[in-house]
């Protein structure tokens, strides 16, 4: 017995044979109820009364024992409400859900794969792909989800870029990748998330656009480097991760800010985060370098949001992640750069006032929501003040 998705109310064996519906984790939304008016239906019935996130599983149960769950979400918004959520039932499942947004139906020739257990590689790939107008999947390093497999053979690729190293993603892993297409695959992957960001950058087929302009961040936190992605694609510019703990430029780092023709560098985050021996030593390969601090990285990402969308939002989107956690959002750096949107970091279920400030600047028409219930509420569209 297995159950079909709900496409409204409506909940149905696709086997079509009798049976008992139950709600066996989680809650319905306060005003919702699950009723079985008929042996071969069940329907969700009701008005919510409460705003919120819910997760809940349904159960159905035939006259033998058997059974099926399948696990549901559910936003309950205000009328009217420009909140819509992203929101996967895994890390891999959302980065399907983000790179149709990205793909908006069409055939994509080109798709970016990286790591959804490590942030720095995907990191590394986001603007890049942002650039390129191509999806930036997740998968495992051995074992590629089927979501994923099915999306890459959806998308119609032709050319598959795996972004890290064999710890990252094996040989195996890779050769997965094109199970049921005609797709070649190209590993780009250095001996570490630095070696690997920049043979990105400076691949002459894959790698970022030439540009004056580059965006740096700590290779061991990934806020800034997340915050950084939609801009970094707008301008575009790629964004370099480094050891932010270096007193200067390593010879490969030094060779790449000159050989690019680098002008005009900003780093994200503190001296805590990126030395100021480091900053320095970017500003002297490039001739000048600014740095986009504060207080924490949801300082940061607002503070970068009002420096490189200074005006209008072409998309009239605002994309909200998580600042704690990093599998959620590593997929929509891509999305919102190829939309020229930028991303706010916020709590489960509360911003900073300067996160705050930021939405209420741009007024944009829609927010959309990266992760799942558990990780963003809903409630985030009335923008809640963190105490």
């Amino acid at each position: 017995m297995t159950i079909g998705v709900p496409t409204s109310t409506d909940i149905y064996d696709t086997d079509g044979g009798s049976f008992t519906p139950s709600i066996s984790a989680g809650t319905l939304p306060t005003g919702l109820a699950l009723v079985n008016p008929a042996p071969l239906a069940a329907q969700v019935v009701g008005t919510p009364t409460t705003l919120g996130s819910f997760v809940y599983s349904i159960k159905l149960t035939d006259n033998l024992g058997r059974y099926a769950e399948k696990t549901c979400m559910t936003d309950v918004l205000p009328v009217g409400s420009t909140v819509s959520r992203l929101g996967g039932l895994d890390r891999y499942h959302e980065s399907v859900l983000i790179g149709d947004q990205v793909t908006k139906g069409a055939d994509a020739p080109l798709v970016y794969v990286a790591s959804g257990e490590k942030y720095a590689d995907a990191l590394s790939a986001a603007s890049v792909a942002a650039q390129r107008g191509a999806p930036l999947l997740l998968t495992t390093t051995d074992r590629v989800p089927e979501v994923v497999t099915q999306a890459i053979v959806a998308y119609k690729a032709r050319q598959i870029v795996v972004v890290g190293g064999e710890s990252s993603i094996s040989m195996t892993g890779m050769a997965l990748l094109s199970v049921g297409t005609s797709a070649t695959v190209t590993r780009i992957g250095g001996v570490d998330r630095y070696d690997t960001s920049r043979k990105l950058i400076s691949d002459t087929t894959f790698g970022a656009k030439p540009s004056t302009e580059l965006f740096v961040a700590s290779g061991t936190k990934f806020p800034d480097a997340l915050s950084a992605s939609p801009a970094a694609a707008t301008i575009p510019a790629p964004v370099l991760l480094v050891n932010g703990a270096e007193p200067t430029l390593t010879a490969a780092e030094h060779s790449l800010v000159t050989g690019r023709g680098v002008k005009k560098v900003t780093v994200f985050g503190g001296e805590d985060t990126l030395s100021r021996g480091l900053n320095d030593s970017l500003a002297a390969a490039a001739g000048a370098s600014s740095r986009i601090d504060g207080a924490d990285r949801y300082a940061v990402a607002a503070r970068s949001v009002a420096k490189h969308f200074p005006s209008t939002i072409p998309s009239d989107t605002v994309y909200l992640a998580t600042g704690t956690d990093f599998p959620d959002a590593l997929a929509g750096g891509a999305l919102a750069g190829a939309n020229h949107a930028p991303i706010l970091l916020v709590s489960k279920s509360c911003m900073t006032r300067e996160t705050a400030a930021e939405i209420t600047r741009l007024k944009p028409q829609h927010l959309v929501l990266l992760g799942g219930p558990n990780t963003l509420d809903a409630a985030l569209g009335r923008l809640p003040i963190c105490n």
